[in-house]
């Protein structure tokens, strides 16, 4: 049986996303022995995720449905 390739898609995502909860709990226990150095770079850590979530967001890859992509594309000739 053949699945969608978003399946895998949206696996990976869980995987990496679910590792780097790993990190910041090992931060979170960790955190008066890294002091203010530890939880600076934990932010940008933070900000690297947030980004990298938006990006996939906004290019659609955490879409499920084919509705959006079709909505879009019949939005623009709609107003012509």
């Amino acid at each position: 049986m053949r699945f969608d390739i978003k399946f895998y898609l949206i696996a990976m995502f869980f995987v990496i996303f679910d590792l780097e909860a790993v990190f910041i709990f090992a931060w979170a226990v960790s955190v008066r022995e890294n002091g203010w150095q530890g939880y600076g770079e934990m932010l940008v850590f933070i900000g690297i995720l947030t980004a990298t979530l938006i990006y996939l967001w906004r290019i659609g890859a955490l879409e499920w449905s084919s509705f959006t992509k079709t909505r879009s594309k019949f939005k623009g000739q709609n107003s012509k």
